[in-house]
């Protein structure tokens, strides 16, 4: 239990105690807050009632030592994070892995009648009133709580006045009064509670929307933050996270992350973002500031037409392929095919490439000439060197082609006659047979009988 006056330290260990207390004051610079709470949760009570004070640290252990002061002076060092005291003041905490908390003051009443509320009330939260009498003032009827000195509410009986979902609008100053039986004695005393100053804390501040850049170039990604501050006694609460682009949103229902990712971005994501951030259980919801984002786009350059078949040469009545390419370029580039002396394009493609073909399918004598193609990205537009395209004459290539099939032809035939010649020849000999010897008779080698004599 904390004393009436300041723990007395030997100067060594006050030294040694103020070098620790340096250090911890140089962690506790980007620690979080330790939280005092108080049980009961009052911060107004009878003189001889007492209070346990707890620290709550940044770690969810009790081990380690706390610091705890009052009124702006060390009272004690302690290995536990609770203690108890009937004695009214500002009471703070700190512990190794948590900065100095915020004050509690603890009032201490000797009053008939007092008006309890809680240390800390936050929006969205139901606030909690009770108006109490000393113990020989237990009996109180008639009970009426005001705000700002007008009547709240009205019980006949003692009773809490109970407020859900409290918002910033009910902060202000509060008191209560009764009617007191004194001593069973049928005599009746009105009194009334010292007003009470209530602040109802904002749970979280309106969430900033933070951007990596707010002029991003495209096809680059970009990292939007919902960014806000939970205070240390409600570090707890379940945050939920939604974001919007020109009043629709872009991230489909309520999502834990703080943070939304593009990928890759556009020049038609350009517009105003904007996110909230909304506690689910108290209801409570934020919208942040609007962030403009506009997406350059990268000029185009580079670009080079070439064909198919290369080098321009076609011959009638075949395929030809324009093929246009550029470097480098951004968003939705329009390519445009054009023949020199000609004031309307052939065709003309937009697409998100960087590469684009045009096909004349059969092409004619008279498509012999210059040709280009352009690109633009509504940056900048450029245009290629120009292509000659020259045509191969398809009755020229008849002409060849008939002189090859003529030869051949021929070549055949002259082939066939010497077949046919030899043939013939061939054939007589098996007819005639061979001739006889002078004087000989003839006779056919084929045949064994003898001619008549």
């Amino acid at each position: 239990m904390l004393g009436e006056s300041p723990l007395l330290l030997p100067p060594m260990l006050l030294w040694a105690l103020l070098l620790i207390l340096g250090l911890a004051s140089r962690q506790a610079s980007t620690a979080k807050k330790a939280v005092v709470r108080l049980s009961p949760p009052w911060t107004t009570i009878f003189k001889g009632e007492e209070v346990t004070l707890t620290c709550h640290g940044s770690s969810s252990s009790k081990a380690g030592t706390t610091w705890w002061y009052k009124n702006q002076q060390l009272q004690e060092m302690w290995s536990t994070n609770s203690i108890e005291t009937k004695q009214g003041g500002e009471y703070r905490c700190e512990t190794q892995d948590s900065a100095l908390s915020d004050p509690v003051n603890l009032v201490v009443s000797s009053d008939r009648l007092i008006l309890q509320t809680p240390y800390s009330v936050f929006e969205g939260e139901t606030l909690v009133l009770r108006c109490r009498g000393r113990d020989e003032f237990r009996t109180v009827r008639n009970v009426t709580y005001y705000k700002d000195g007008s009547v709240s509410s009205y019980f006949l009986r003692l009773s809490d006045f109970s407020i859900p979902r409290v918002t910033l609008s009910y902060s202000g100053n509060y008191h209560c009064t009764g009617v007191v039986l004194i001593y069973a004695i049928i005599f009746l005393e009105k009194f009334s509670s010292r007003k009470v100053e209530l602040q109802v804390q904002e749970l979280f501040p309106p969430p900033e929307l933070k951007t990596t850049t707010s002029q991003p170039t495209e096809g680059t990604p970009v990292t939007l933050s919902c960014e806000t501050q939970l205070p240390p006694q409600r570090s707890d609460t379940k945050l939920h996270f939604s974001f919007f682009k020109d009043g629709r949103v872009i991230a489909s229902g309520w999502k834990e992350s703080q943070i939304f990712q593009i990928p890759a971005i556009w020049r038609e994501d350009s517009g105003s973002y904007w996110c909230e951030a909304k506690a689910m259980s108290q209801n409570i919801q934020k919208q942040s500031n609007h962030v403009k984002i506009s997406v350059k786009r990268i000029p185009i350059s580079g670009i080079l037409m070439e064909t198919q078949p290369p080098g321009g040469q076609v011959t009638e009545g075949e395929k030809l392929v324009f093929i246009c390419s550029v470097a480098q370029g951004t968003g939705n580039i329009t390519f445009s095919w054009h023949r020199e002396g000609m004031k309307a394009s052939l065709g003309e493609k937009t697409q998100h490439s960087l590469e684009e073909k045009f096909v004349l399918s059969a092409v004619k004598e008279s498509d012999a000439g210059k040709y280009y193609c352009t690109a633009s990205n509504g940056i900048n537009t450029i245009s290629s060197l120009r292509v000659n395209v020259t045509m191969k004459s398809r009755s020229l290539f008849s002409q060849v082609n008939s002189s090859e099939k003529i030869g051949h032809l021929s070549l055949g035939l002259i082939g066939t006659q010497f077949i046919l010649v030899g043939l013939s020849a061939s054939a007589l000999v098996l007819f005639f047979g061979p001739w006889s010897k002078p004087g000989t008779p003839w006779r056919h080698s084929g045949s064994s009988s003898r001619p008549p004599e």
